[in-house]
């Protein structure tokens, strides 16, 4: 099982990635609200872009977030670890992302931090 205090922490150090000065420039201008789904919890948190700054992450489930993750905390926190990729994750039907492909593009900057 997952440590709730080590998820929440690294669910926070994502959203702080959009401020990071290697890549808030790209998302300056985005208003976009981001849903997470952890399967193993049943749990729905959000953070919400203004003008590319990151909102306090909220739980709660959205009708029609405009980006959505869905995965469990383990593949969350092996993805934030670097011990697999999104694309890897992706392919073995591990993660999956409801978003436009400009969207996805966009936010594989956020990989490199």
């Amino acid at each position: 099982m997952v440590n709730r205090d080590e998820f929440m922490k690294i669910l926070d150090d994502q959203r702080k990635k959009y401020t990071h000065k290697d890549v808030a420039r790209h998302f300056k201008g985005w208003n976009k609200t981001l849903q997470y789904f952890f399967t193993d919890l049943d749990e729905y948190y959000v953070i919400e872009l203004v003008d590319g700054n990151p909102k306090p992450i909220v739980q709660q489930k959205l009708d029609n977030p405009d980006i959505m993750y869905t995965m469990s905390t383990e593949t969350f926190l092996a993805l934030n670890r670097g011990e697999i990729t999104g694309l890897k994750a992706y392919q073995q039907g591990k993660l999956i992302v409801k978003a436009t492909m400009p969207e996805i593009m966009k936010l594989q900057k956020l990989d490199k931090l």
